[in-house]
């Protein structure tokens, strides 16, 4: 049986466990930051192939109906946003999208050619020159 040699074995120091640390929370912060500074949208736009752009005001609460080429979709627009309730799709993608609130938010039902996108400035992740 081979023996392992500890004399050349890295160790960790109290300095470069105290670094670790101190990147791990703000890696956290810096996720959590960008997270909740995202406008809240004030309008959602509702555009189905064909047809031009619809805007309707997240604070309007109800449930529309939009049909495109495989059948109808149902958006639901509640206090947390808005999100599809009912697709004809086969995925269900644009359903398990959730509720979308944040300016920028997309959901895309591709197969019934809707996407729908929340109005408003987005924040710059990166810029590339």
């Amino acid at each position: 049986m081979r023996r392992l040699n500890t004399e050349n074995a890295p160790v960790l120091t109290r300095a470069d466990k105290i670094l670790a640390l101190v990147v791990g929370l703000s890696a956290i912060g810096l996720m959590l930051y960008g997270r909740y500074t995202a406008e809240a949208g004030g309008a959602l736009i509702v555009e189905l192939a064909g047809a031009a752009p619809a805007t309707h005001a997240l604070s309007n609460y109800g449930v529309l109906p939009v049909v495109g080429p495989l059948g109808a979709s149902q958006i639901e627009i509640g206090p947390k946003g808005a999100r599809v309730i009912s697709a004809p799709c086969v995925h269900k993608i644009c359903m398990r999208r959730g509720w979308m609130q944040r300016a920028g938010d997309v959901a895309a039902c591709v197969p019934n050619g809707l996407v729908l996108r929340i109005a408003g400035a987005v924040p710059i992740d990166a810029m590339i020159h």
